[in-house]
């Protein structure tokens, strides 16, 4: 489709620079990743997926490709306002709040508001997932986090959980 290729050029180009300047930052080494480290590489995926979409739109014989209207039959407008709504206030909280607070919040919050499941478990999905976050992110990967309460007690149970 015409539409696809369009889009997937003005995807190529953000991609690129975001490349660009991703370098202007200097992207380090593998055991020593620079400032522009993942910049680079979110847009060097960037430019394969738009190339991957470019080249599929070209393609003659494309049955069944779903007109941009379709994309959104279905679609909550509400649902997306409250994602919209909580991912404000997640980055208003984050720094105040603590990584695992207001993530735990946030999850939960999506797990029950947008698409309900039971309480059990969006209560142990938003606990777990922001725990594994924080131990791959914060305890592994050495990523600057937000230090609140909840931290504060995991890295006071360190020594016996890690």
């Amino acid at each position: 489709m015409k539409s696809d290729r369009a889009s997937s050029v003005v995807w190529l180009i953000l991609g690129a620079g975001v490349i660009y300047l991703s370098c202007q930052l200097g992207l380090g080494t593998l055991t020593h990743p620079g400032p522009g480290f993942m910049a680079f590489l979110s847009g060097v995926i960037l430019c394969s997926l738009s190339g991957l979409v470019f080249v599929k739109g070209g393609m003659p014989g494309e049955t069944g490709a779903k007109r941009i209207g379709q994309l959104w039959v279905g679609m909550s407008a509400s649902k997306a306002v409250l994602v919209l709504l909580a991912l404000v206030l997640y980055g208003l909280t984050f720094t105040w709040a603590g990584f695992l607070f207001s993530t735990t919040a946030l999850l939960l919050f999506l797990f029950r508001a947008i698409d309900p499941v039971r309480w059990w478990v969006a209560i142990l999905g938003a606990i777990l997932a922001s725990l594994i976050s924080f131990i791959i992110f914060d305890l592994w990967l050495k990523v600057q986090l937000p230090h609140r309460f909840l931290e504060m007690l995991l890295f006071k149970m360190k020594g016996i959980l890690f």
